[in-house]
């Protein structure tokens, strides 16, 4: 059996626990064969069956039919690691031979999800996640997008927004750049924000961000392919708990880092979830903060003309100025199409009543929340 063949088995087995460290131990075990058999040579003449090499004097409850049949095993393995939690009955996880398997079972859960499928919002809140880019199966601690939580900067139209996921991964986990990809590392540090953070430019795609980390394993500048250690995780920055945050944003060669500003952030949920592009990559290919510029000076100048109450003369100067200062300061092309319109609005009708806030959408997974992000990205933005 192929390793995504036995990673199904090991998740269909039952929810939970680390399905993906799971199928390299029985890999190593079995070599994925469901008839795999052998003697061993103690006082019982003891046997070990199956895909999970399930011992037949430890394990009587566990038939010569139930080893032999591969979801019968699976659920037999199942439940003597307690819900894949304890490995230790295995002898390949004592010795860590389980190791040589893992990137093999990671990979095989990168097998791409529904493209429908999105963690975007507080609904995906507690549920577990597996991913090429670390090992075992993690809770995600906050969505992409919209949040009722506070500490979250104003973003895509709304009062609260989260610009990537966050995946609770225990301190000390090693992120590894999935397969077939290739790119440049790219470093900073941001105390007040994402702490000790990575940037991966990927070679024909986006930028991938990687914040909260412990330490970074490659170096600024540094070549990186498939399979690389990039870094290990932490708490670093404003942060409550160990977690991951995973953020994607299109690449811009204008800005020190070669990542697009602050507010361009795209669904990251392909990328987390398959290691590879979703719907987003046109997209992020396209991106132009340079015609995103013009565009909105264009609106803007739409907008002025419409009301008719204000002069051509402060129509340019306006759009002008707002342009200038914006491309210095790295401002996003969606932040400034909307304050441009916003004051194009005030000065086409002055006496206009302000409109209402967009209501907050709220989220019932709020309270279940276990580590949130505490980005104050708002006063320091990489």
């Amino acid at each position: 059996m192929t390793a995504d063949q036995v990673l199904a088995l090991a998740q269909a087995a039952g929810s939970g626990g680390d399905p993906v460290t799971a199928t390299a131990v029985a890999l190593a075990e079995s070599g994925g064969d469901p008839a795999a058999l052998n003697q061993n040579q103690d006082q019982w003449s003891s046997r070990d069956r199956g895909l999970w090499q399930i011992n037949d004097h430890w394990h009587p409850e566990v038939s010569d039919a139930c080893a032999f049949d591969p979801t019968c095993n699976a659920q037999a393995a199942y439940a003597i690691s307690a819900g894949w939690t304890d490995f230790s009955p295995w002898a390949s996880f004592r010795s860590g031979a389980y190791r040589a398997f893992l990137q093999q079972a990671s990979t095989a859960s990168q097998q791409p999800a529904p493209q429908g499928r999105s963690l975007y919002g507080q609904g995906v809140v507690g549920g577990m996640l597996s991913s090429p880019w670390f090992p075992g199966t993690w809770e995600i601690t906050q969505g992409w997008g919209p949040t009722d939580y506070d500490g979250e900067p104003e973003g895509h139209g709304y009062q609260h927004w989260h610009a990537g996921v966050d995946v609770g991964l225990d301190s000390g986990t090693t992120i590894t750049l999935p397969a077939g990809i290739t790119g440049t590392a790219r470093s900073f540090d941001q105390e007040s924000g994402y702490g000790t953070a990575l940037v991966i430019l990927v070679d024909g795609g986006p930028a991938i961000l990687l914040g909260h980390l412990r330490q970074r394993l490659v170096d600024d500048g540094a070549p990186l392919s498939g399979g690389a250690e990039l870094a290990t995780t932490d708490s670093t920055g404003n942060s409550t708990g160990p977690h991951l945050h995973f953020e994607v944003r299109p690449q811009d060669a204008r800005r020190l880092l070669g990542m697009a500003a602050y507010g361009t952030d795209v669904d990251p949920s392909q990328w987390l979830i398959a290691g590879s592009g979703g719907p987003n990559e046109t997209q992020l290919l396209a991106f132009d903060p340079g015609a995103g510029l013009q565009q909105a000076a264009q609106r803007a100048l739409s907008t002025l003309l419409a009301g008719g109450e204000v002069l051509m003369g402060t129509v340019l100067v306006l759009a002008g100025l707002i342009t200038t200062a914006y491309g210095m300061r790295g401002k996003s092309p969606q932040q400034l199409r909307t304050d441009v319109t916003r004051t194009a609005r005030r000065l086409a009708k002055p006496k206009r009543r302000e409109r209402p806030e967009l209501a907050q959408p709220s989220s019932p997974a709020a309270e279940s929340r276990v580590r949130p992000d505490l980005q104050q990205r708002s006063q320091a933005r990489p």
